[in-house]
């Protein structure tokens, strides 16, 4: 049989991605295993920062695939595991299993469900077009918005009782620097139209076409698309690994409805037509029902699918490789390990920064804090770090950045105390993804005889006993109280980090064998 794991994320060589790279490795001693992403991706590179064996497993990088072409690429393989964070593309392999780090928000109140009702019923009446196949996600351009095309796109629409041909504007653009972009539209199976949109990039340009009402059924028209297209990280060496060809921001009946919906959400109100744009592909859940199992990483991660897709599943709980852990004689150093980024579920690298400059301030000698992580590549990320590193001048902050794993191993060996900090100061209600989902990190502490200190949300809370093998907090002032008492009490820290050791095993890469295991002999048998 042949296997296939998906991450999108693979060259971020975060946590999730390492949960997705060792399911690989889980598979590939059953089967013909290949792992599945967008961006080139240096083998050995991969294989150093995870620390796993990808000798067995191959690496397969495609482009960035509308959802329905996504599918077809599905159907080559006989298990297909979706592990890529909050990319919820549909699947047509035999069998198909998603591992949920977090789930994409649906929020389900009744005046959102309302507002996306009242949505929708403005799409229908204002004859906006449904595009349904072979078209990437909406993207904003100046006060409009467009959707780049693949080499062929479906659109779907609602044409109103009339006599003679529907008078169609296809409002397209070539994006092209230099070469001209020849489109057909096909009705039927028919070409009905071609034309050639001049290279003028960031610049829109209407075509007419008059559909003979043959090609009208129950109200409808679905037309077809070609264009030639071209990849960004080929051709002009950007991260963009998408197959784009014509970039279209309206196809269009000629109709007084539509011409409102024109004026309204394009002209005066573009923001609210940005909204419905979106509409469609932010609340669908479709996709999720192509597929057989679909296993949370954590209880907290369950607790919050459930209430977004009103699904359940399975628990797997993360691998976390211990194999390596190897407690070295103790310094006096506080660890973080996390991603260095600026958004979603960041870190909070700043919190513990100011917090450590406290202690110090209080009366904290010899020790230091160390920050460990790999650093995303994004403008905003990179200052991100540039500015902790600027606040931590003058106190014993150190930052291993993208640090090789055998510097890794040794920090943690070191280490006394591991300080978690992700989610603080959020509202986990309101933004429950700001949280930590698990906490590899933190078991890869404690299995290093590390006492972690972690906030009491989210994933952690699963990982830590409170008083038993490290501490929970909720305020700074509590994570400060709780980092004193291990300062100031050697027995104490010396005890639960021991016991911490012990409890780490609960999450081993073995049981995560043999959980997925398991959980693979359900769908396909021994």
């Amino acid at each position: 049989m042949k296997a296939a794991v998906y991450n999108r994320w693979l060259h971020e060589k975060g946590g999730g991605e390492r949960h997705a790279v060792m399911a690989a490795r889980v598979l590939a001693d059953r089967f013909e295993t290949e792992l599945i992403t967008h961006r080139p991706i240096d083998r050995d590179d991969l294989a150093e920062s995870l620390h796993i064996d990808l000798d067995q497993i191959g690496i397969r990088v495609i482009p960035a695939l509308p959802p329905n072409r996504f599918a077809r690429v599905t159907r080559e393989y006989d298990l297909f595991v979706n592990a890529s964070f909050m990319t919820n593309q549909p699947s047509a392999a035999r069998y198909s299993m998603m591992l949920v780090l977090f789930p994409s928000p649906v929020d389900r109140a009744w005046h959102q469900r309302l507002r996306q009702s009242v949505g929708r019923f403005l799409k229908r009446q204002l004859l906006m077009p449904e595009w349904s196949d072979g078209f990437y996600d909406v993207q904003e351009l100046g006060r409009g918005w467009f959707r780049y095309m693949t080499d062929l796109a479906l659109v779907r629409l609602r044409v109103p009782r009339g006599r003679g041909p529907v008078p169609i504007d296809v409002v397209a653009g070539n994006f092209r620097p230099e070469h001209s972009l020849p489109v057909r539209c096909l009705a039927g199976g028919q070409v009905i139209a071609e034309h050639s949109f001049a290279p003028r990039p960031g610049e829109f340009e209407t075509w007419r076409i008059d559909l003979d009402r043959r090609f009208v059924a129950d109200g409808t028209a679905e037309l077809t698309l070609t264009s030639a297209t071209i990849n960004p990280a080929r051709e002009v060496t950007a991260a963009d690994n998408r197959e784009i060809g014509l970039a279209v921001t309206d196809v269009r009946v000629r109709h007084p409805r539509h011409l409102l919906y024109e004026l309204i959400f394009r002209r005066v109100l573009p923001d609210l037509g940005w909204r419905l744009e979106w509409l469609p592909e932010e609340y669908s859940l479709a996709n999720l029902d192509t597929y057989d199992r679909i296993c949370p990483i954590s209880e907290f991660s369950r607790r919050w699918m459930e209430t977004y897709w009103q699904r359940s599943g399975p628990l797997l709980y993360p691998p976390v490789d211990t194999s390596w852990a190897k407690p070295r004689p103790k310094s006096k150093t506080i660890l973080s390990v996390g991603r260095f980024f600026r958004g979603s579920h960041e870190k909070k690298h700043g919190v513990m920064v100011e917090q450590f400059k406290r202690m110090c301030r209080e009366g904290l000698s010899g020790w230091t804090l160390r920050l460990v992580g790999h650093q995303s590549q994004r403008d905003v990320d990179v200052a991100y770090t540039d500015d902790l590193r600027q606040r931590a001048q003058g106190y014993p902050i150190e930052f291993a950045v993208d640090a090789p794993f055998n510097d890794l191993q040794r920090f943690y060996g070191e280490a006394q105390i591991y300080w978690h900090a992700a989610g603080f100061g959020e509202r986990s209600a309101r933004d429950p993804i700001k949280f930590e989902h698990f906490g590899i990190s933190v078991v890869e502490a404690m299995a290093n005889e590390v006492v972690p200190v972690v906030l009491n949300q989210g994933g952690p809370p699963e990982v830590v006993r409170d008083g038993h093998d490290g501490f929970l907090w909720m305020t700074t002032g509590e994570l400060r109280a709780r980092t004193w008492d291990l300062v100031r009490n050697a027995e104490r820290r010396a005890a639960m980090a021991g016991r911490a050791r012990q409890s780490s095993q609960r999450f081993s890469a073995a049981a995560f064998r043999d959980r997925l295991n398991s959980l693979v002999d359900e769908l396909v048998g021994d």
